[in-house]
């Protein structure tokens, strides 16, 4: 999860209209190939016409490039907008965004003129930099068919498609999802020790967490969770933080059970849901995730009807 609080020096509301059109260069149906690297979901983006890999996100309200891809591209900064990052770590440092001309996945740019600037957990790790994250503002275009397992995704254009949906989706557990407004992000109703938790569907976040206020309603004690404070993260906003590891007694997630779930317990406010349900549950599901229809597909197990 990653949100972000923007100042904009100078108001020019014209020159911001314009620079928003967007562009929409989008099929039907394209095809990604998905990296799990260091627990977190890769795939391609090209900014200013360069494909760079980044970190597809839906817990985070908006795009950013990379310090490092600033560097290698030679992006200017923007005087006018700066941009302070936060994160399930807590707030990064605020720093001037970066103009950038494109910013496109899949062929569709949302038309921004500047994104923020981030310092990421696995800037300089495997052969290819991470360069940027895509966030809400971008996923949000499309309908995502996403198998993390088998390391792929699909991205449907909504307005281009007109062929029927594949078969697994006709079948599939239907979830419905709210949209918080202002930010595109997703949130479903799950299931903790029988007590229903507004959770967060958040692509970005490499294991499944719960907040500490929820933890404590649920029952749990604050001295065990003081004695379980011994792991440790490190978020997109650039910010370690220590996290317990709390094992529950059970998670339901649209009627499947889950017994004895270990859940990462942060002392953080997650702002519009009491937790993120991060890839550590997406591994084990092939999962369809439509903004414009507030809608999760889970495939049903095989023979399960």
């Amino acid at each position: 999860m990653l949100r972000r609080a923007t100042v904009a020096w100078v108001l020019l509301a014209p020159l911001a209209l314009a620079a928003c059109a967007g562009s929409d260069k989008t099929v039907c149906r394209t095809d990604i190939a998905l990296q799990d690297r260091q627990h977190l979901l890769l795939g391609p983006v090209s900014v200013n016409g360069t494909k760079v890999l980044g970190i597809y996100d839906t817990g985070a309200q908006t795009s950013a490039v990379t310090e490092r891809l600033v560097t290698r591209l030679g992006l200017l900064g923007d005087d006018r907008n700066s941009s302070l990052m936060t994160g399930v770590g807590g707030e990064g440092t605020p720093q001037n965004d970066a103009l950038v001309d494109r910013f496109e996945l899949a062929g569709f740019d949302p038309g921004y003129n500047h994104y923020a600037v981030v310092a990421l957990p696995i800037d300089s790790a495997g052969d290819e930099p991470t360069g940027a994250l895509v966030g809400a503002d971008l996923l949000g275009h499309f309908d995502i068919d996403l198998d993390v397992a088998n390391g792929k995704a699909v991205l449907y254009d909504p307005d281009r498609c007109t062929d029927a949906p594949p078969a697994w989706q006709a079948s599939a557990i239907k979830v419905p999802l709210d949209m918080i407004w202002g930010s595109g992000r997703l949130v479903l109703t799950v299931k903790v020790d029988g007590q229903d938790v507004r959770a967060l569907l958040d692509t970005g976040a490499s294991a499944s967490v719960i907040d500490l206020q929820a933890a404590l309603r649920l029952g749990v004690p604050a001295a065990t969770l003081d004695h379980e404070m011994n792991g440790e993260g490190f978020g997109a906003a650039g910010v370690n933080f220590h996290r317990a590891v709390h094992m529950f007694r059970t998670l339901e997630i649209a009627g499947e059970r889950y017994d004895a779930p270990k859940l990462s317990v942060l002392d953080r406010n997650l702002h519009e849901a009491d937790m993120l349900l991060g890839l550590d549950w997406l591994r084990q599901h092939h999962v369809l995730i439509s903004f414009r229809r507030r809608l999760l597909l889970i495939e049903r197990p095989t023979g399960v009807g």
